[in-house]
């Protein structure tokens, strides 16, 4: 997926419709790494995503992917900010609606599935130290937290 948002005008396919989760505790950020099992930026960093399953609510659908691919249950999570989020993918030009969440965790423990391979607690200052998806600093924008911009190298 392309890191520009775009217009939410346009058509969307079931399948272009997604979650994408950001768990916190004290202040770091889970990030899981995508394991050779799935498609599509194998080897990199990333909130919990999911595909929105058809007749269930994002908000649902956000806190079942939490408890599939990290081991949390619902009771566990606090809900921060929820926002909405359209971006165009940079291969084939479909517009995907992102249903972003926020959530602290009352646990640190992660019992990862199959989808990720390694995880991770780092705070906001320290997310420039893995490879993670491109287009994950337009889920943590969403969900008001800012990625940091890299520092320049000096000359």
């Amino acid at each position: 997926m392309a890191d520009q948002p775009q217009s939410s005008e346009g058509d969307f396919d079931s399948s272009c419709e997604i979650i994408a989760a950001v768990v916190s505790y004290a202040g770091e950020l889970a990030l899981l790494r995508r394991s050779p099992l799935v498609t599509g930026d194998v080897g990199r960093w990333n909130c919990i995503t999911g595909f929105l399953e058809s007749q269930i609510e994002p908000l649902a659908q956000a806190m079942l992917e939490i408890e599939e691919e990290a081991g949390i249950s619902h009771g566990q999570l606090i809900l921060k900010s929820q926002a909405m989020l359209t971006l165009k993918g940079s291969t084939d030009g479909r517009l995907w609606r992102i249903h972003v969440f926020h959530f602290d965790s009352t646990t640190r423990a992660l019992k990862l599935n199959w989808e990720n391979d390694a995880s991770i607690w780092l705070m906001p200052d320290e997310l420039n130290s893995v490879p993670t998806v491109s287009w994950f600093g337009e889920i943590l924008n969403a969900c008001g937290l800012q990625r940091p911009i890299p520092h320049a190298a000096c000359s």
